[in-house]
């Protein structure tokens, strides 16, 4: 033990000797805290070291049953703190800010304290000693929102936007919430207002953070970030310095603009009514207790526009590498700049596109070297396998981003959603009042309304099928089945298809807000649930009434190639035509119809201004981006996956009858992703960064398609005139019963090789056990630093 503790004085005595040798960032960036630095080193030593040796000596035999090797390598992962100043909570903050002003030993005291009321609310430890060690020599800056004036606001991640009419007490009160300081509710965010013109309409607000900020919340929220030891584990300010696991590496490094969007939307919605705050000033809205006021503001249309700009020098960079034809796409990229789920879509198209390599190659040596109904047979079996493992093989791509990107482990919480409605009540399990809605009315309109609207669609497209067939059979008798006009039905049906598909999104969207469902992800399921239902019915009822009731093959495949190319030519254009005329009609209107509000707003602005509210220069870029993104449509990738769902199912159902359409897939998806590029990039808002670790609900939906596949393959191997003549012995039911056997094989065929197909890779789950490993380590650190600061 004697040797133990004299390895420990010696560390001890590096550690403060450093200490003195080398000022850290945080003294270089703020004032005066150099001069409180040898106050600081005397508290230190009136506190003797050989205090903390009692407290190791109660520290060993936690380790007396580990071996020698173990207990030496916890001993060498300690490290001193520089600056025992007090982080993370809002009191500790203001202090910080104010060193001049607060004594260091009440500080300490007050950290003391915190620690031992085990208060979750107060300092934690990752918000006190261990923070303060690792990150005094890493951040530049340390403030909240009561020192704006000494702070760069750096970029806008967030604008609000106030709704005509707004009382300026009603927005001083969402402000205050904005700026003030977590203890008293608030955000410690960042505003600035936009100057006030003569154009000027409303109060717009462009919101941002300290870096010291951004760190605390991405913490708060359990980021998983990479570390030295290339291993990805929960972010801890504490531990800051793991997390620089390149040399060049800045602390802007660490946070991707997705995470830092993410960070402010998240700080910006978690601002919660107090049990004292009932309703918002100014307005008869009312509030319970733990509601988010912004989303509360945005349902009552006081926040009448809430989202992000663009980042004009990422966003050029990003484009000019992306938009290439002869390059691949830079996820990672994406991902950093739109956040996980647009980059794990763009990924899964990707993933998707060279999937379907397969398929044409084969699809072309079919078309030129063959018969097409000998082959009918080898593209069942084949499709049937290729589509399984097409999916089980994405499923293990996604595990790897999801690992990389910090989502793996990821859980949503399920909070009530911003368009959620109900009176208010006392919930039965936490006690709290919140909205309550009656169950049995969600599944009144699910079953009464909406099942009964989407069953009035399904005719609908029924009747339109048999007109189309109508009509095909009358030119037939006019102008003979060889004539171009029979084409005319077809491409008829395939425009209102694509028509019809924008109708049904609204619909299904409609009848979802109607159901008014709590979550967010119960409302995304329900949603995409009735956007497949509908969308199956709308594309691909016309094909099984050919195939399973015409019989027709030849019409099923010219019926099948019409659709898809027609299809995907209406979409291409519909979707990046549209928003392009959309933009330009709003930049048109706003310059001739909307009218300023300049003189109202002339005293609001006085009294922001006397609030303290600075304004952003009136040569900002961001009030030119603002003014032409405001009007910008919102971008989802419901609609993208949505028509990847639509062309799978075109590729998959009837591939064995068509193997050509694997062909146009490929075709339609290489300029696909170029125009999804260009249009995300130029014609959209920048949408909300949202942290996905899959595909979600689409995975199911896709998997559903391939199920459905195995039984229309096999029905239409079934009515193949070659495997009918092959069984010309065999009757009739011998060969229904054959072919309900091949179809059981088959599907049992995919579950195995869904078995054989681990979802994870190896190295994800070597990775993951690693970063378990190392959170245990890090966790006796944290056990003896917090020990070791309540001795001092």
């Amino acid at each position: 033990m004697e040797d133990i503790r004299d390895f420990l004085n010696e560390i001890f005595e590096n550690s403060i000797a450093s200490t003195r040798r080398r000022p850290s960032l945080e003294a270089q960036a703020i004032p005066n805290v150099e001069e409180l630095r040898p106050k600081v080193v005397r508290v230190r030593r009136k506190r003797p070291i050989s205090r903390a040796w009692h407290m190791m000596h109660k520290l060993i035999p936690r380790f007396a049953n580990d071996d020698e090797e173990e207990f030496n390598e916890e001993i060498g992962l300690i490290r001193k703190p520089t600056i025992p100043s007090i982080r993370q909570r809002n009191s500790q903050i203001h202090a910080l800010e104010n060193l001049d002003q607060i004594e260091e030993e009440e500080k300490l005291n007050e950290f003391r304290s915190s620690l031992k009321s085990g208060n979750k609310k107060g300092v934690t430890f990752g918000d006190g000693v261990r923070k303060r060690g690792a990150a005094a020599n890493r951040i530049p800056e340390l403030s909240s929102s009561n020192s704006e004036d000494f702070e760069r606001f750096g970029d806008s991640y967030m604008v609000l936007e106030f709704s005509e009419g707004t009382a300026t007490e009603t927005i001083q009160w969402i402000i205050e919430k904005i700026r003030g300081r977590k203890i008293d509710g608030g955000a410690e965010l960042m505003v600035r207002k936009e100057p006030l013109t003569k154009e000027t309409q409303t109060l717009i607000l462009h919101i941002s953070a300290t870096q010291m900020k951004f760190l605390e919340i991405a913490d708060d929220m359990g980021f998983m970030k990479r570390t030295k030891t290339g291993i990805i584990r929960n972010f801890n300010v504490a531990c800051l310095d793991d997390f620089f696991y390149d040399e060049n590496m800045t602390l802007e490094d660490i946070l991707t603009p997705a995470d830092r969007q993410i960070i402010i939307k998240h700080a910006l919605e978690n601002i919660r009514a107090s049990e004292n705050e009932h309703h918002i000033p100014g307005t008869k809205t009312q509030l319970y207790h733990g509601q988010s006021i912004i989303q509360a503001a945005q349902r009552y249309e006081i926040i009448t526009s809430f989202y992000s700009l663009h980042d004009k020098q990422k966003l050029r960079k990003l484009r000019h590498v992306w938009i290439k034809p002869t390059k691949q796409q830079p996820i990672d990229e994406i991902r950093d700049y739109f956040g996980e789920s647009v980059g794990m879509y763009f990924s899964f198209l990707g993933f998707y596109t060279y999937a379907l390599i397969v398929p044409t190659v084969l699809g072309l040596l079919q078309m030129l070297l063959s018969e097409e109904t000998e082959t009918v047979p080898f593209f069942c079996v084949f499709y049937v396998v290729w589509i399984k493992v097409f999916l089980e093989l994405w499923k293990r791509k996604s595990s790897a981003h999801a690992y990389r990107w910090g989502t793996i482990t990821m859980t949503n919480l399920d909070e009530p959603r911003v368009g959620y409605y109900g009176k208010l009540g006392r919930d039965p399990v936490t006690g709290k009042v919140t909205p309550q809605y009656p169950k049995w009315k969600t599944y009144v309109q699910m079953y009464c309304v909406t099942a009964p609207i989407i069953l009035f669609c399904i005719s609908i497209a029924g009747f339109v099928t048999i007109f189309q067939f109508y009509v095909e059979s009358y030119l037939a008798e006019m102008f003979g089945i060889d004539s171009y006009i029979m084409y005319v039905p077809s491409i008829v049906n395939a425009i209102y298809i694509a028509i019809s598909t924008i109708a049904y999104d609204r619909l299904a969207t409609y009848l979802t807000d109607k159901e008014n469902h709590r979550t967010q992800s119960q409302y995304e399921r329900h949603r995409v649930n009735k956007l497949i239902v509908l969308e199956f019915v709308n594309n691909f009822l016309c094909l099984f009434y050919i195939a399973f009731i015409l019989q027709d093959m030849k019409m099923l495949k010219t019926q099948l190639m019409m659709q898809l190319i027609v299809l995907q030519f209406v979409q291409n254009v519909l979707e990046n035509l549209l928003p392009y005329l959309k933009k330009k009609v709003a930049l048109i209107s706003n310059k001739l119809f909307v009218k300023s509000n300049y003189e109202r707003l002339q005293q609001a602005y006085e009294e922001y201004d006397q609030m303290g509210i600075l304004s952003l220069d009136d040569d900002d870029v961001r009030i030119v981006r603002h003014k032409k993104e405001c009007v910008m449509e919102e971008y989802n990738t419901y609609d993208d996956y949505l028509e990847l769902y639509i062309q799978f199912g075109y590729v998959v159902l009837f591939s064995s009858v068509a193997p050509m359409t694997a062909f146009w897939a490929i075709l339609n998806n290489v300029i696909e992703i170029r125009l999804d590029a260009y249009k995300l990039c130029s014609f959209f808002k920048r949408p909300f960064a949202r942290r996905t670790k899959n595909i979600g609900a689409w995975q199911l939906a896709f998997e559903t398609l391939a199920i459905i596949s195995i039984m229309t393959n096999c029905g239409i191997l079934y009515l193949s005139p070659q495997m009918r003549e092959m069984a010309t012995n065999v009757s009739s039911e011998a060969y229904t019963i054959t072919f309900l056997v091949i179809e059981h094989v088959l599907l049992g065929l995919t579950w195995f090789i869904y078995k054989a197909i681990p979802d994870t890779p190896l190295w994800v789950r070597v990775a993951l056990a690693k970063a378990d490993y190392e959170s245990r380590q890090a966790l006796k650190r944290e056990l003896y630093l917090i020990l070791f600061a309540l001795q001092l």
